[in-house]
C-alpha cells in the first residue's frame, strides 16, 4: 500500500515526499564520496516500493522510512553509505536525548517502549508519570525528578527501543539514585533471573513448579521472544495466537462422552476428564449424551448442580436432538453450559443466542468439531488486504512462523495435536481468502507443520483482532 502521510516523532503529520528520501540519500553519499549521478533518486525510487510492499496502511512512522532508506542500502551493496546514514541518524538522536535530559521538554525523543504484549508506545513523560505514581505512590516532585534522571541514563544510548521490564527498571534505578531505597524495594514488579527464565522457556517445560509471580514473569519473556515478523503483525491486530504467552498447554479440547452406563457415572467421568484436560489445554468443550438433558428437564435438581460445577473448569453442551423445555427456565450461568445439536436449526440458533447460551451445530462437526485435540490455534485479520498480495504473504508467513514457535514451546504429548487457523475480514471464497488459505497452508508445510481452516473465533481472537479496528 502506497504511504500517504508521514507521522513525525512528535506525533503530527506530514505528506509523504519521496523527495525527502532522495535528498537524505544524497547527503550520505557524499559524506562518504560517492557520486551520485541520479543514484539518489533511483533508490529513493526502490526505497519507496520497499514501504508499499510492506505497509498496510496510508500512514507510515518517520523511522520506519529511515529503517527502510537504511534496509535499501544494505540490498543494493552500498554498505559505507547505509553505515554513514545510521551514524548521521544516531548522531541527531543523541543530541536530541541530551537536550531532553537537560530539560527541553518540547524536544520528541525516538524511544519506543515495548509492552509485553507486543504492542509499542513512544517514551512519555506523562505516561511514565502515572506509571511511577501508581508503583510507587511518588509525590508529583519526586515523579519529576525521577523522571529526569531516566531521561539522562537513556541520553547516550543507541537504542530505539526498551521492553517495558527495563523501563521499570530504570524507573526503580532512578528511585535508588534519589536515595528512595525503601520505596524502590515495596512498589514495582516482581522479577526472576532472566538466564532461569530463558533456559526454562527453551526446555520447555519445568514452568509447572513456579509461583503465579513467576508465571507473569515466563509470559513476559515468552512474548518478547516472537520473531520480529510475528511480533510486528501481533501488536497491529493482524495476528493471533492462542497462548503465545502461555507454552505450556495446547489450545483446546473437545471431548464427547457417549451414552453409557449410568447418568451419575457419566458426570463422574465428565468430572475426571475436566481436571485432567484442563492441565493440558486452555479451553475445553465437554458434549454430554441425551440422558443429562432428559434428566435435566425433569428437574433433577442435583444434576444440574454437579453440572454447573464441572462446567467451572470446562464448558459443559448438553445433546440436544431438537427442542427442549429447559430453555424456558434455563438453571446454568450463561456462556458456561450450552446445547449441542447435529443438525442446524435457525430457531434454535436464535434463541440460544438471545438467550447468551452456547450452541454447537452440525456445520461445526462437519469440518471436524465433533472430537478433537488442537494443538494450537491461530486466527488471522485481513480486513483491508484485498488483493494485497505482498502483505497476505508477509501475514501466512507471521502466522505459520508463530504457530510452529508456539507448537515447539508445547509438551511432546500434544504436538501432534491439530493446527488449526482462521481468516477475518475477507469475504469467504473470495480469491483474497483462498489465495491467504493456500499460503498458510504451504506456509506451514515448509515449516512442517500441517494447517486446517475453522469456521469459529474464540472471544479472546475477537477483542485482540478488533485493535485494528481501535488504530
Amino acid at each position: 500500500m502506497k504511504p500517504q502521510r508521514v507521522v513525525k516523532r512528535d506525533g503530527s503529520e506530514v505528506p509523504f515526499d519521496p523527495e525527502r528520501i532522495a535528498r537524505a540519500i544524497a547527503r550520505a553519499l557524499a559524506a562518504t564520496g560517492v557520486r551520485d549521478d541520479g543514484l539518489s533518486a533511483e533508490l529513493a525510487g526502490v526505497v519507496v516500493e520497499h514501504l508499499e510492499r510492506t505497509l498496510d496502511g496510508e500512514r507510515v512512522a518517520l523511522e520506519e522510512v529511515q529503517d527502510a532508506v537504511v534496509h535499501v542500502l544494505q540490498e543494493s551493496g552500498h554498505y559505507e553509505v547505509a553505515i554513514a546514514y545510521a551514524r548521521y541518524r544516531d548522531a541527531r538522536e543523541r543530541a536530541r536525548r541530551e537536550r531532553r535530559a537537560r530539560g527541553e521538554r518540547q524536544v520528541p525523543i525516538h524511544l519506543a517502549i515495548v509492552e509485553p504484549d507486543g504492542r509499542r508506545r513512544s517514551w512519555d513523560a506523562a505516561w511514565l508519570s502515572a506509571r511511577l505514581r501508581a508503583a510507587y505512590r511518588l509525590n508529583a516532585a519526586q515523579v519529576a525528578d525521577a523522571i529526569a534522571i531516566m531521561e539522562e541514563l537513556v541520553a547516550a544510548s543507541p537504542l530505539t527501543e526498551l521492553p517495558l521490564s527495563l523501563v521499570d527498571a530504570l524507573g526503580e534505578a532512578a528511585l535508588v539514585r534519589l536515595g528512595l531505597l525503601t520505596v524502590a524495594q515495596e512498589g514495582g514488579v516482581v522479577r526472576v533471573p532472566r538466564a532461569a527464565l530463558h533456559e526454562t522457556l527453551a526446555a520447555g517445560d519445568g514452568a509447572a513448579a513456579l509461583c503465579e509471580a513467576g508465571r507473569l514473569a515466563w509470559r513476559h519473556a515468552a512474548a518478547h521472544q516472537l520473531p520480529p515478523a510475528v511480533a510486528r503483525a501481533w501488536s497491529r491486530g493482524r495476528l493471533w495466537v492462542d497462548g503465545i504467552d502461555d507454552p505450556l498447554r495446547g489450545s483446546q479440547l473437545t471431548v464427547v462422552f457417549e451414552a453409557l452406563g449410568n447418568p451419575w457415572q457419566v458426570l463422574a467421568q465428565a468430572a475426571a476428564r475436566a481436571i485432567e484436560g484442563g492441565r493440558d489445554y486452555r479451553r475445553l468443550r465437554l458434549v454430554m449424551p441425551p440422558a443429562i438433558l432428559g434428566h435435566l428437564e425433569r428437574g433433577a435438581q442435583p444434576m444440574a448442580e454437579l453440572v454447573a460445577s464441572i462446567s467451572q473448569i470446562a464448558q459443559v453442551f448438553l445433546y440436544c436432538d431438537g427442542r427442549t423445555p429447559l430453555l424456558q427456565r434455563w438453571p446454568f450461568a450463561a456462556g458456561r453450559v450450552g446445547l449441542a445439536i447435529y443438525n442446524d436449526d435457525f430457531l434454535l440458533a436464535q434463541h440460544t443466542a438471545n438467550a447468551g447460551i452456547p450452541l454447537i451445530a452440525g456445520a461445526q462437526y462437519a469440518r471436524g468439531g465433533w472430537k478433537h485435540a488442537v494443538a494450537v490455534e491461530v486466527a488471522l485479520n485481513a480486513q483491508g488486504l484485498e488483493q494485497e498480495w505482498s502483505q497476505l504473504d508477509l501475514l501466512a508467513m507471521a502466522a505459520a512462523t508463530a504457530a510452529a514457535a508456539r507448537r515447539e514451546r508445547l509438551p511432546a504429548r500434544l504436538r501432534d495435536d491439530d493446527l488449526r487457523f482462521a481468516v477475518f475480514g475477507l469475504a469467504v471464497g473470495s480469491p483474497s481468502s483462498d489465495y491467504l488459505e493456500q499460503q498458510v497452508i504451504q506456509e506451514g508445510l515448509r515449516l512442517g507443520l500441517r494447517f486446517t481452516r475453522a469456521t469459529s473465533l474464540p472471544p479472546e481472537a475477537c477483542r485482540h483482532l478488533g485493535r485494528l479496528l481501535e488504530a
